[in-house]
């Protein structure tokens, strides 16, 4: 990674030089704001490391000049106390990070690295994004976890054959991008996807919508209407909440998968259909068998082969890619998040899963002025839920006890060495520890 150093104490300037160097940086530094903007222009730059205070230029007009020359450099600012809310300015402008006076060298290298992992999480979810494309001919499903891998799998088995498919999942999991999938890599592909929300719907509703119904049939039925079944017809019904449908109307689903025909309400014409199923559940169909709320031939129908898509709390390595999908999606691919703000999204359950998170970063996208989002700009509900350790449990069953812990002690140990200016000394005494011991929790938790 190659990193620019504009600083005008030449001491400085050359500890950090030969300090990044040592760690493996191509380092280029110089005096001159001038001369340094003119070195950016000319090569490929991955971070410049700036004095918010230089002689010849004002650090956020060299920031300002050096995002138009390349969005994608990561500035980090230097500045001393006095200065701080230039700083914060900066960060607004699209800054990466500051660091204030007096620093160490190995607090800047935490940084670099940081920026590194970063970036190769940015170029992980363009590559990722492109695969997509190129396997699935789909790029709304979003995940480089073996589970969502194996999930990927399964629909390109699946879609070859007309077997009946079960997806159970969280709400806001992503059932519906599921079905519609299997559906576009079926050879139903060119024919109808017709979708239904069982969720809540009125018995008489609920089979109107699946059957249709005649002109006449009940009160409101002031025309003859065709059903979903019907407008299915040759391609894919995806029934999602089919766990809410009433015992009643699953005898009359039951029908129509068996006997691949049904009649409009109202009506006595027997109308045939060539229809693939699809649905999907929020709830474990079999625990409502069990209890007497699901018909148990129906759940054999249609639970021919089951599909479960793993909550997003399951799989945390996704989150970067999915954010970075959803700012595409909003407008804002510019627009990064500090390391602590990204560490925070990570941590955070996600109790509304893929859906939330696709809500909340287009909060992010529309309220964010500048180009980067801090910890402290995240909806209060993610900070709430963090103060307890990363973890938003009051809604589960149950908790992970030795995770929470971790959680905390690692969340305490970055506080202690932010709040030390990362001598490890202080921070030690900070948290009534040794310091040897602080450094085998340090390396524990990938902080040195």
């Amino acid at each position: 990674m190659r990193v620019v150093i504009i600083e005008d104490e030449k001491i400085k300037r050359i500890t950090l030089r030969d300090a990044l160097i040592k760690e493996g940086y191509e380092v280029a530094d110089f005096e001159s704001p001038i001369f340094a903007l003119n070195y950016i222009e000319q090569n490929e730059v991955d971070v410049v490391v700036t004095d918010i205070r230089l002689p010849d230029m004002d650090g956020l007009e060299v920031l300002r000049i050096i995002k138009k020359i390349n969005q994608d450099i990561a500035v980090i600012m230097i500045t001393a106390y006095a200065t701080i809310e230039n700083a914060v300015e900066a960060m607004k402008q699209g800054a990466y990070d500051y660091i204030t006076k007096p620093f160490s060298s190995e607090r800047l290298i935490m940084i670099l690295k940081k920026i590194e992992n970063y970036k190769k999480l940015e170029q992980e979810n363009i590559e990722l994004k492109k695969r997509l494309e190129e396997k699935y001919s789909f790029a709304n499903i979003v995940g480089k976890s073996k589970k969502m891998q194996n999930v990927y799998s399964q629909i390109e088995v699946v879609a070859q054959s007309d077997a009946t498919v079960l997806i159970i999942g969280e709400s806001g999991t992503g059932k519906d991008l599921i079905a519609s999938a299997i559906h576009q890599l079926s050879p139903r592909k060119n024919k109808p996807f017709v979708k239904l929300s069982c969720a809540s719907l009125p018995e008489t509703l609920l089979e109107s919508e699946l059957f249709g119904h005649e002109k006449g049939a009940f009160t409101g039925a002031i025309k003859e209407r065709k059903g979903k079944f019907e407008c299915a017809n040759g391609g894919t019904l995806f029934l999602d909440d089919v766990d809410d449908i009433p015992l009643s109307s699953q005898v009359k689903l039951l029908n129509v998968i068996q006997e691949k025909k049904f009649e409009r309400i109202g009506g006595n014409e027997s109308i045939s259909v060539d229809v693939r199923l699809i649905c999907a559940s929020k709830v474990d169909l079999f625990e409502l068998v069990k209890a007497g709320k699901f018909r148990e031939d129906l759940y054999y129908r249609i639970s021919v082969i089951p599909i479960k898509i793993p909550p997003l709390r399951e799989r945390k390595e996704d989150i970067p890619l999915l954010i970075g999908y959803f700012l595409h999606k909003f407008g804002r691919p510019e627009l990064k998040f500090s390391p602590e703000a990204m560490e925070a999204m990570i941590e955070y359950e996600w109790p509304g899963n893929v859906r939330q998170l696709e809500n909340i970063i287009q909060r992010i996208a529309v309220l964010t002025r500048g180009n980067i989002v801090t910890r402290e700009m995240l909806p209060a509900e993610i900070l709430s839920a963090l103060r307890w350790g990363g973890i938003s449990f009051w809604d589960r069953e149950k908790i992970d006890l030795e995770k929470i812990l971790k959680d905390i002690e690692q969340s305490a140990i970055k506080w202690a060495l932010e709040k030390s200016g990362y001598n490890q000394t202080k921070a030690a005494q900070i948290l009534n520890l040794k310091r040897t011991t602080l450094r085998e929790k340090m390396k524990k938790y990938g902080l040195i």
